[in-house]
């Protein structure tokens, strides 16, 4: 079975491969407030029907965990369940866990290092900026052979898309688009993650629900989510000197950006 979910109006990842954001302690704590944001715009912390298998006791996989924030909160409110944490950064804890969960350091595009049919659940989330196009079908098609008959996929994704745009932030807009897919990133995922679950013939039940979001003040989630871009578009760059014109610098650009969208 497939289950997806997207956000439209927005984003995430150097490479992984070609991970595009800079991993410092910064951006491991925009990873954390990522979380929470998502949180609060879904309301929960997933969107699959898996709560009574979590109860139960199942074997859950999370593709590109980062620094584990999502598994360890699951891990600990659903301690009969085991939790397998990947990615190709080491940036999830290696002693303080719950007993439940692990943690291994893989490249996803080596396909992922288990048998068929391992686990119930696998999720995995804001991989944008991580996996170029003629990625994703295969990374999807090792979490659908991982993954049990009658288990869940999720994958949860932004498109990189604002609406109403003001002049400032529509220059800004462009430079990340154009750099982005001069990197092999579609900045408008969904449609095709959705396309690559409905070729998949081992898939049947295939939900996909959208949000779209407010940006700006007025709306505490739209708040909470400009302030989530705002720090994203800061890490994505590390050479923000290229981005230079005689408009003004890429930095400033961003705070052009939130306070159009405040002033909305």
């Amino acid at each position: 079975m497939g289950f997806t979910r997207t956000t439209r109006n927005q984003q995430k990842r150097q490479s992984l491969i070609h991970y595009l954001l800079t991993y410092n302690d910064e951006e491991i704590d925009r990873t954390h407030n990522q979380h929470y944001v998502y949180r609060e715009i879904w309301s929960d912390d997933f969107s699959a029907p898996v709560i009574d298998l979590l109860t139960g006791g199942v074997n859950v996989l999370d593709v590109g965990c980062g620094p584990g924030t999502w598994i360890l909160e699951l891990g600990t409110k659903y301690q009969n369940s085991n939790f397998k944490g990947i990615d190709v950064f080491p940036l999830y804890p290696s002693t303080i866990k719950p007993q439940n969960v692990s943690f291994e350091l893989h490249n996803i595009l080596n396909g992922l290092p288990f048998e068929d049919n391992k686990f119930e659940y696998v999720i995995m989330r804001f991989m944008m900026f991580a996996l170029s196009l003629k990625e994703w079908e295969s990374v999807i098609n090792e979490m659908v052979r991982v993954c049990k008959p009658d288990g869940w996929i999720e994958i949860m994704e932004d498109d990189l898309v604002l609406h109403n745009m003001r002049p400032r932030t529509g220059l800004l807009m462009k430079i990340i688009t154009d750099e982005l897919k001069r990197k092999g990133v579609e900045t408008v995922i969904t449609p095709y993650i959705l396309d690559f679950l409905n070729a998949n013939t081992e898939l049947s039940n295939i939900v996909n629900r959208k949000k779209f979001i407010k940006l700006g003040k007025g709306d505490k989630k739209g708040e909470l989510h400009l302030e989530s871009l705002k720090w994203g578009a800061k890490s994505l760059f590390e050479s923000k000197h290229l981005f230079e014109n005689g408009v003004a610098t890429y930095d400033e650009l961003i705070e052009d950006f939130v306070q159009e969208y405040k002033e909305q």
